[in-house]
C-alpha cells in the first residue's frame, strides 16, 4: 500500500514539473519590498570547520509571485522599493529571468531542462521503468 502511494505521489510531482515547462512564462512587474538571507550551517559544514550555505531570497509586491531566492549579485544590485520584470513559471511560480529597466539581472538558463529530466525521472520510478534495489539503495533499470 505505501508503495502504491509513494509511486502515484513521484506521478504527480513528475506531471507538475513537466507541466510547469510547457506552460508559458508569467511576465509581471513587481516591487523588491524586502531582502532576506537565511545561512544553512548542516551537520557537514559544522564537521569540516566551514561556513554553511547563504540562500537570498527577495520577497515582492504587486502581483502573484511573492518571492524569488537570487544570487550574492542580484541580492546586492536591486534595493527595496525597485520596480523589476520578473518572468516566472505558471504552476510552481519558479523565478525565471529577472530584470530592472530592460537591463537583466539574475536568469536561470537551464530551469526548464533540469525540470523535465528530474520530472521523467519522476514518472520513470512511478511507471517501473527504474527500481530501486533494496539491498543497497541503488537505482537500475527494470
Amino acid at each position: 500500500m505505501f508503495k502504491l502511494l509513494l509511486r502515484c505521489l513521484f506521478f504527480i510531482g513528475g506531471v507538475v514539473l513537466l507541466s510547469d515547462t510547457a506552460l508559458p512564462l508569467r511576465d509581471e512587474t513587481l516591487r523588491v519590498d524586502q531582502h532576506t538571507s537565511h545561512v544553512n550551517d548542516g551537520e557537514s559544514a559544522r564537521r569540516d570547520n566551514r561556513s554553511g550555505d547563504t540562500s537570498y531570497t527577495l520577497h515582492l509586491v504587486g502581483g502573484q509571485v511573492a518571492s524569488c531566492s537570487v544570487g550574492y549579485a542580484a541580492y546586492q544590485r536591486l534595493k527595496d522599493g525597485d520596480a523589476i520584470q520578473v518572468q516566472a513559471t505558471r504552476l510552481l511560480r519558479q523565478c525565471v529571468h529577472i530584470a530592472r529597466d530592460g537591463e537583466l539581472v539574475e536568469s536561470n538558463r537551464h530551469w526548464r531542462w533540469i525540470a523535465m529530466a528530474i520530472g521523467g525521472v519522476l514518472i520513470a520510478l512511478a511507471i517501473g521503468w527504474l527500481r530501486a534495489d533494496d539491498e543497497d539503495g541503488s537505482i537500475s533499470l527494470a
